[in-house]
């Protein structure tokens, strides 16, 4: 009889230890979570405040040919290599701020670089023609 009030004892002692934990770890993801939503909201209204570098990615650029290939890059895929690789921003992320699915953003970044690529191509053979007609 003993026995069993101490299993007992035992097992309302272990369920109110697992209830404390539970409660425990619940409250620990809640407040992972408002942190993570916290960091993601100021992160999006940096972004915002950004919004006159976000057009103009080719101001980073110090370099004449650099500045010139990004500057005819269009306005969308330039948007999305800032957030991607200047604000480095995750695609989920970038997905909510321009409001486009995933593959969208994927492909305007793809067809960023391959528009600026090619851009600095086209520059350098200008120039090089330029140099070559000149003498």
């Amino acid at each position: 009889m003993q026995n069993q009030k101490n299993k007992k004892l035992k097992f309302t002692k272990d369920k109110k230890e697992l209830s404390s934990l539970i409660q425990s770890t619940i409250d620990a993801e809640t407040m992972i979570k408002i942190i993570e939503d916290n960091y993601y909201q100021k992160s999006f209204q940096d972004v915002d405040n950004s919004d006159v570098t976000i057009n103009h990615l080719e101001n980073i650029f110090t370099n004449e040919t650099y500045y010139l290939a990004m500057k005819i890059v269009p306005l969308l895929e330039r948007k999305v290599l800032y957030l991607s690789f200047v604000e480095n921003i995750r695609l989920n992320d970038i997905c909510k701020r321009l409001k486009l699915p995933k593959n969208k953003v994927i492909h305007l970044r793809n067809q960023g670089i391959t528009h600026f690529k090619n851009n600095l191509r086209t520059i350098y053979k200008a120039e090089n023609m330029k140099k070559g007609g000149n003498k």
